[in-house]
C-alpha cells in the first residue's frame, strides 16, 4: 500500500483525474458527445508532464517533503526511460487514429518541458515556466485549457453543438481559468518552504500567504461573476450555471485548512473534490436527459 500511495504521488493521479473528467464535462457540454478517447490521451499528456517535472523539481520536492520524491531521486534513469517509451507509443497512437490531435500535443509537451527545462526565451536568457512571475500558474491554466477544451473540439472537427457557439467556449473558458488557477496558488502555499528554497516567484514567495489568500478569493470571485455574466447575456444556459456552486464550495473548504496550515492531502482532496464535481454534473445531466426532461434553459 505504501508502494501504491508513493506511486499515486509520484504520477500525480489527482490532477491526471481532474483533468480527464474535466475534458469529458466540457468536451459533452459544447460538442455533444462523451469525448472518453480524447479525455484519455488528455491523461496521458498530464502523466508525461508530471512525470518529467517531479525527476527535475526534485529539490523542491525533498524540501515541501512531497510523497514519493526519494523514489524518484533513486530511479530517475528509470523514469525518464518509462517518460520517453510512454511519449512514443502514445504520439504513435495519436498519428495513427487521431492525427489533427498531433500538432497540439506537441504544444501541449513543449509548454510540459518549458516547466522542467529552460527552454523558455526571456531578456535574461533561458528560463523554465516555473521560474516566470505570473507564467508559472498562467501556463498551466493554458495547459488545462488545451487538454480539456481544445483536445475534444478538435477531435470533433471543430463542430459545435452548443446554442451559445463560440461566444460560449470563451466565456467557459475564462471561468475555467480562474477557478483553476486557484488550485495553482493553493499549492504553492503548500509549498512554500521549498519554493522560497528554489527562489521560485510564486504569488505566495513574492507577495506573502495573506496577499495571496486574497488573490485566490479574487479569482474565486471573478469565475463566480463571469459565469453569472455568461448566463445573464445568454451564452451559456441554466444547466451550466450549476458550476458556480464550485467556487463557494472551493472556498468553504479551503478558508478553514489555510487557517491552520495547508498540507498535501487537504490540496489532493480539493483536487478530488473538483472531480467529484464534475462528475456529479456528468451523471446527473445524463440522467436528466434519460427522464426526457427539459435539456436546458437560455435566457
Amino acid at each position: 500500500m505504501s508502494w501504491l500511495a508513493d506511486a499515486a504521488s509520484i504520477l500525480r493521479i489527482h490532477i491526471i483525474l481532474i483533468a480527464m473528467t474535466a475534458a469529458v464535462v466540457f468536451g459533452w457540454v459544447l460538442t455533444g458527445v462523451y469525448p472518453w478517447a480524447v479525455a484519455l490521451i488528455g491523461g496521458v499528456d498530464w502523466l508525461l508532464i508530471n512525470l518529467l517535472n517531479r525527476v527535475t523539481d526534485l529539490k523542491e520536492d525533498l524540501a515541501n517533503g512531497i510523497r514519493g520524491t526519494e523514489r524518484v531521486a533513486r530511479a530517475q534513469r528509470a523514469v525518464l526511460v518509462a517518460w520517453v517509451a510512454v511519449f512514443v507509443g502514445s504520439f504513435a497512437v495519436t498519428v495513427a487514429l487521431l492525427p489533427a490531435l498531433t500538432p497540439w500535443r506537441v504544444v501541449v509537451q513543449l509548454i510540459g518541458m518549458g516547466y522542467s527545462w529552460r527552454l523558455v526565451p526571456t531578456p535574461s536568457g533561458l528560463r523554465r515556466f516555473k521560474d516566470l512571475y505570473f507564467f508559472k500558474n498562467f501556463m498551466s491554466a493554458v495547459l488545462f485549457v488545451l487538454t480539456v477544451f481544445i483536445y475534444p473540439l478538435v477531435a470533433a472537427d471543430w463542430r459545435l453543438v452548443y446554442p451559445g457557439g463560440p461566444a460560449a467556449v470563451a466565456w467557459l473558458a475564462v471561468f475555467f481559468v480562474a477557478f483553476e488557477i486557484t488550485y495553482e496558488i493553493l499549492y504553492d502555499l503548500r509549498d512554500l518552504d521549498g519554493d522560497r528554497l528554489a527562489n521560485v516567484p510564486t504569488y505566495p514567495v513574492v507577495h506573502g500567504p495573506e496577499r495571496a489568500r486574497q488573490i485566490i478569493d479574487a479569482l474565486l470571485a471573478t469565475s463566480a461573476v463571469v459565469l453569472l455574466a455568461a448566463f445573464l447575456t445568454g451564452a451559456v444556459g441554466l444547466r451550466e450555471l450549476l458550476m458556480l456552486l464550485a467556487p463557494g464550495i472551493q472556498l468553504a473548504f479551503y478558508r478553514p485548512r489555510l487557517r491552520r496550515g495547508l498540507t498535501t492531502r487537504d490540496c489532493i482532496l480539493l483536487t478530488h473534490l473538483g472531480t467529484a464535481l464534475l462528475a456529479i454534473f456528468l451523471v446527473g445531466t445524463a440522467l436528466w436527459a434519460r427522464a426526457g426532461l427539459v435539456a436546458n434553459v437560455f435566457l
